[in-house]
């Protein structure tokens, strides 16, 4: 009698424990996104150029030397967008995107490329700070960035299958203005406004820390560090849940040409709503977007690092590098499923105009 009743109780116990174990897998996969690449593509074979560690770091150093701190009370925004326009105009069809706010006009900074396709895909990067300490830095690794990929991409860009349009914003701190005078919010208002479909929108905000110290990463929430690493070395990928499809795709075609460790984290979109970053505000108007970050204040600099006394010197521009390595991939992997629904006109903004308003 005693040995039929612990039989079944290890046998209830057994069900259980294999219930738990499956369903853990199931939210592992579910939040994680793993994906599995059997070999890596040679960049080269695409005639993709080299991308510069040097150019990334004179654009760090231009921004957080010469035109910070980027702050509205400090009125920098608007010579940094200059800066920035500046820049993105070698690579081609590049225009303001002026709007007004209580405390003045300000600009966002459109590339586009490619194709004029209906269907578009938007990586933009915020190029002010939370404050006059930079933010760690202010995000200019994410502009940096975002300017050597347009290089990157403009030396390719009769090969784009799909219009790109890149973008670098001011005012991407809710706290700090209103939801509807973030410069990502016009830009995701203006693209629903004018009928473009946005197949996918990639946010950068700070993705130029990193570091081999272990317990240099932390999470927003406790269990992701049981999940993710506790070295800050690799780049993180937030998405919603209903984005994993895009998510998926991203990290294959981002795995298959950069060595840079990327992990995901895709979980319900509440979970999303306390954050500022510009993502959000196309998630808003109904677009799939994700925000690739190093976590920011969630990673914690070396000794090494902070002995450095310039902002500059403290990021890692060869992992940057493989950052605008990765982007390049998928972009040139993406294609329009629209576009024979037809062309979209190009913006009709008058440079000179804006030009002379800022």
């Amino acid at each position: 009698m005693f040995h039929s009743f612990v039989k079944k109780t290890i046998n209830l116990l057994t069900d259980w424990l294999i219930a738990l174990v499956g369903v853990s897998l199931i939210l592992w996969f579910g939040i994680t996104l793993p994906t599995f690449s059997m070999s890596k593509v040679n960049i080269g074979e695409n005639k993709s150029p080299n991308i510069s560690q040097t150019k990334l770091k004179k654009h760090v150093e231009e921004l957080t030397y010469y035109y910070a701190p980027r702050t509205i009370e400090y009125g920098t925004l608007n010579a940094t967008a200059r800066y920035i326009h500046k820049q993105l105009e070698k690579f081609g069809e590049t225009t303001y995107q002026p709007f007004w706010t209580m405390t003045g006009r300000y600009s966002n900074v459109i590339l586009n490329m490619g194709p004029k396709t209906k269907e578009i895909l938007v990586i933009g990067a915020h190029f002010d700070a939370k404050n006059g300490s930079l933010d760690i830095d202010g995000n200019a690794s994410g502009i940096a960035t975002l300017i050597e990929l347009a290089r990157h991409l403009a030396m390719n860009e009769e090969k784009l299958s799909i219009g790109v349009q890149l973008v670098a914003y001011p005012l991407s701190q809710k706290k700090i203005v209103t939801l509807q005078n973030m410069g990502s919010y016009q830009h995701a208002s203006a693209l629903i406004d004018s009928g473009k479909r946005v197949k996918l929108m990639v946010s950068l905000d700070n993705v130029g820390t990193f570091t081999e110290e272990k317990k240099s990463q932390k999470y927003p929430y406790q269990f992701m560090s049981y999940v993710y690493p506790n070295t800050g070395k690799h780049l993180s990928l937030f998405g919603r849940l209903q984005d994993y499809s895009e998510v998926m795709q991203l990290k294959k075609s981002f795995g298959s040409a950069s060595d840079l460790p990327l992990y995901s984290f895709n979980l319900p979109e509440n979970y999303f709503q306390t954050s500022s970053s510009d993502h959000l505000n196309y998630q808003r108007h109904g677009i799939p977007a994700i925000v690739l970050t190093d976590t920011s204040e969630y990673r914690i600099f070396s000794e090494a690092q902070m002995k450095k006394a310039e902002v500059a010197d403290r990021l890692n521009y060869k992992k940057m590098a493989l950052l605008v390595q990765g982007l390049y991939q998928v972009v040139m992997d993406n294609e329009s499923v629209v576009k024979h629904e037809g062309l979209v006109q190009s913006s009709s903004t008058s440079n000179s105009l804006v030009d002379d308003a800022l």
